[in-house]
């Protein structure tokens, strides 16, 4: 049996009804999506935080790393530098300093407590330039830095020792314990502890076979080599370490402004200048350094001050280094406004009378640590 439906039954919306379901699911679409926007906002705010504290602690590592062993030369580093020997012929650069052990260089208005905002897409300068500053002598190598950020060179020997079976200056070959990690071109330190040279390896050959020694050949083959016939101090039974420099600054990849600032590093070249930019960690914005100096002299080596690098009066007097390291995260937009934040004694709030904050929405986070030298904390 059928059922009519008669037309006067038929119901459907109306135009009122159409518009308040309308109302409604934009309402409820709106929420959704302010709550994925708003998600994906934490989301972005968490994951340029959590970078930034990796990055930062890996930075912090190396410098750390680096910094404790600076002036480390061995059983050499109970004598006074000016009673070390050097064959190395003409040609050295100004730059090769290995007995400063560490050397730093102020970059122009940034003492703590003045204003020095950071600012992107600001373009590299040589570092022979006027923006940085330092003290004593120190002779910095050539290369493009960001400014307004402090430059450290760190000395040290590297790698373990070999031990000095022969020295026969007249032929040239210093003999030494297989292996040593020892390669032409290689500065080397050799001492027994009451003499001290600094050589470059040339050449390197093995010893008899089964012999487990090897021969460091001291000629004036490479660049820039060692004096014919050197006079060698050392005597047998000494060792043999590699000298090592090693230069930290914040760069740009490629030298590019529009790149983001990173923590580079240029480690010793064969020629005593300061090698290839190695980029060690992205997002590190603004590197400044104190240097604790044992003013007074006292035996025990105690820090009296913090100073900035232009005003250390002796480096062999530096006990540690205090840095601090300014960090950003790599993409903008990860936060909705500009955020405020202290560092190297000044707090940015984007308001008038401290600079301006940088026209950007990054996290920003700064990292401080003060790392004591091993060689020199140690008391007399």
């Amino acid at each position: 049996m059928r059922h009519l439906i008669k037309p006067g039954n038929s119901k459907g919306l109306s135009l009122i009804e159409l518009l308040i379901a309308m109302v409604l699911g934009l309402t409820l679409t709106t929420g959704v999506v302010q709550i994925y926007m708003g998600s994906n906002t934490t989301e972005r705010d968490r994951e340029a935080r959590q970078q930034m504290q990796e990055n930062g602690r890996f930075g912090m590592n190396f410098l750390s790393r680096e910094i404790r062993m600076a002036g480390y030369m061995g059983c050499s580093g109970s004598l006074d530098p000016a009673d070390v020997n050097s064959t190395l012929a003409g040609g050295v650069p100004a730059s090769f300093q290995p007995m400063a052990g560490i050397q730093g260089w102020e970059a122009d208005g940034t003492d703590p407590g003045t204003i020095n905002n950071s600012a992107n897409n600001v373009a590299v300068v040589s570092s022979a330039t006027a923006e940085w500053a330092t003290t004593a002598g120190n002779v910095a190598s050539t290369f493009n830095a960001v400014p307004n950020s402090d430059i450290v060179r760190v000395w040290s020997a590297t790698t373990l020792p070999g031990t000095i079976e022969s020295i026969n200056p007249a032929a040239s070959p210093v003999v030494v314990t297989y292996p040593t990690d020892l390669n032409p071109g290689d500065f080397v330190m050799l001492s027994d502890c009451e003499h001290a040279d600094i050589v470059q390896v040339c050449q390197k050959s093995q010893g008899a076979p089964g012999s487990g020694l090897e021969n460091l050949i001291l000629s004036s083959s490479c660049a820039p080599g060692n004096l014919v016939n050197p006079t060698i101090t050392t005597e047998a039974g000494g060792e043999a370490i590699k000298l090592q420099g090693t230069v930290f600054y914040v760069g740009k990849r490629g030298d590019v402004a529009s790149n983001p600032p990173a923590l580079f590093r240029r480690q010793l070249a064969v020629d005593g200048t300061a090698g290839a930019a190695e980029e060690l960690i992205e997002g590190i914005e603004s590197m400044q350094l104190l240097y604790g100096v044992n003013l007074d002299g006292d035996e025990r080596n105690t820090v009296d001050s913090y100073l900035v690098a232009d005003l250390v009066p002796d480096w062999s007097n530096v006990i540690s280094v205090r840095v601090s390291l300014l960090m950003q995260s790599i993409e903008d937009g990860t936060v909705p406004a500009p955020q405020a934040y202290s560092f190297d004694g000044v707090s940015y709030d984007g308001g008038g009378g401290n600079g301006a904050l940088p026209a950007d929405d990054r996290v920003r986070r700064v990292f401080t640590s003060t790392i004591s030298l091993r060689n020199r904390a140690l008391g007399n």
